[in-house]
């Protein structure tokens, strides 16, 4: 695959990088030839500008906490306590760093909901949410099922939609509110 016939948007590329990245893969090792070779010239030239991306930012410090077992501790002795928020929408890289962050007892506090993973075009792994527990033994689940929002017309909808997913902790949506008006598809 891949040739510099090829036309590609910068755009392209720098997300299939990204991509790489935050699965904790060395983006010059990207399946398509072409791609791996602009990654390649991408880092090069990071490295001549003394520079780092976002997602090098999480790469190295992953890779620092990994590597060096002081600054890990020294790490998780400043941080005893740890909270992570929207976490349905961390990737791999970013629970790799979570893991080496927090590391026994896991004071470790994460706010997600698996119904609402948005970001798997840009790497998210709703599985974090769904391994937390096993991840973080001892770890304990509380659901925030009250709404105060949306009507028990709306809930009910957003429920029997949602259940069709494979993939999910689960929770029965309740209000107080009243009934309000009736869901109807056009």
């Amino acid at each position: 695959k891949g040739g510099s016939d090829e036309k590609v948007k910068p755009e392209t590329v720098l997300s299939a990088i990204s991509n790489a990245k935050n699965k904790g893969l060395d983006p010059a090792e990207l399946e398509d030839d072409f791609f791996a070779h602009l990654a390649v010239a991408y880092q090069n030239e990071l490295r001549a500008q003394n520079a780092v991306d976002f997602d090098d930012l999480l790469l190295f410090g992953e890779k620092i906490l990994r590597e060096h077992e002081d600054v890990r501790n020294m790490f998780r002795e400043k941080f005893t306590r740890v909270t992570v928020d929207e976490f349905q929408d961390t990737n791999a890289l970013q629970m790799k760093l979570l893991q080496q962050l927090v590391g026994p007892p896991y004071h470790v506090c994460v706010v997600g909901d698996d119904d609402q993973s948005i970001y798997g075009w840009r790497g998210a792994e709703v599985d974090n949410i769904l391994r937390f527990e096993k991840d973080f033994p001892g770890a304990k689940l509380i659901r925030l099922e009250r709404n105060y929002r949306s009507t028990p017309h709306i809930l009910a909808a957003a429920s029997g939609l949602i259940a069709a997913n494979k993939s999910r902790l689960g929770k029965t949506l309740w209000t107080d509110l009243n009934e309000g008006e009736r869901v109807s598809v056009r």
